[in-house]
């Protein structure tokens, strides 16, 4: 998202930074975002995997279709797509219909113990992040959807094309998520996104395709695990390759 906004949830064994890109949001303290939140022992969002970060890998060659094609809705189920809209009186809902152009790829560069896609939801729907908002948040085993697709959120670039033409997703970056899972699971949400939309792949971007007026620099290392030295490059045509392959697979397949 634009520049990094900080907010602050107490977390059942202290108190945790939450990281997300965005453009200038509020700083919320943790005792404002630790009531709504309720991530007290017990509460089944405070647990992580035992896992340790893995990097995302990156593949030189395009994989070969073959005969391995897919429906979509095959490839939809492989997401795991969950629905927990924000209300729509929320303060991150624009209200905006969006005839979407675009995905942009986000990450969302909070390292704080337990910020999977679940708890990104619940930041979200409680206003923890002002008029934040975006589409899709994935980590290892999850999609949680927050915006309908045909809705405007305000992720990448206040009043431009970013937000007004495209969707919005966030990978987890949090201790013991797998970051090769969850840039898997993505790269599955795009392409299926791709064809539900009719968006070319040429049109699948990082956050860094969107620059920000007044901001120094304008355009934005994110997704950073994905640029080379804060640009698209090498990682990022490994990341599109993975997209193209999820896509050619369910491209003569039924939506349905």
């Amino acid at each position: 998202m634009q520049t990094k906004a900080l907010w602050f949830a107490l977390a059942s064994l202290g108190v945790g930074i939450f990281v997300a890109c965005s453009p200038d949001p509020p700083i919320v303290s943790a005792s404002d975002v630790y009531r709504p939140f309720g991530y007290g022992s017990g509460n089944k969002y405070t647990g992580i995997h035992d896992r340790s970060q893995k990097t995302a890998s990156v593949s030189r060659s395009t994989p070969s279709v073959g005969s391995s094609r897919i429906s979509a809705s095959s490839l939809m189920r492989q997401v795991g797509i969950k629905y927990d809209y924000l209300s729509y009186r929320a303060r991150g809902r624009s209200r905006k219909s969006m005839n979407p152009r675009y995905i942009t790829i986000h990450s969302t560069q909070n390292w704080s113990k337990g910020a999977d896609a679940r708890r990104h939801s619940l930041a979200l729907k409680r206003g923890a992040l002002g008029r934040l908002s975006w589409h899709y948040t994935v980590d290892e085993d999850i999609a949680v959807q927050h915006l309908p697709t045909t809705e405007q959120g305000n992720h990448a670039d206040y009043n431009g094309p970013g937000n007004r033409y495209s969707i919005g997703i966030e990978m987890c970056e949090h201790p013991g998520n797998s970051r090769s899972a969850t840039t898997e699971r993505t790269a599955k949400l795009a392409a299926w996104l791709m064809y539900k939309h009719k968006i070319p792949l040429s049109k699948v971007v990082p956050h860094y395709t969107w620059p920000r007026k007044g901001k120094n620099p304008p355009n934005k290392n994110c997704p950073h695990f994905l640029l080379d030295n804060g640009r698209p490059g090498y990682k990022w045509r490994g990341f599109l390759r993975k997209v193209d392959f999820y896509h050619r697979k369910i491209a003569s397949g039924a939506y349905g």
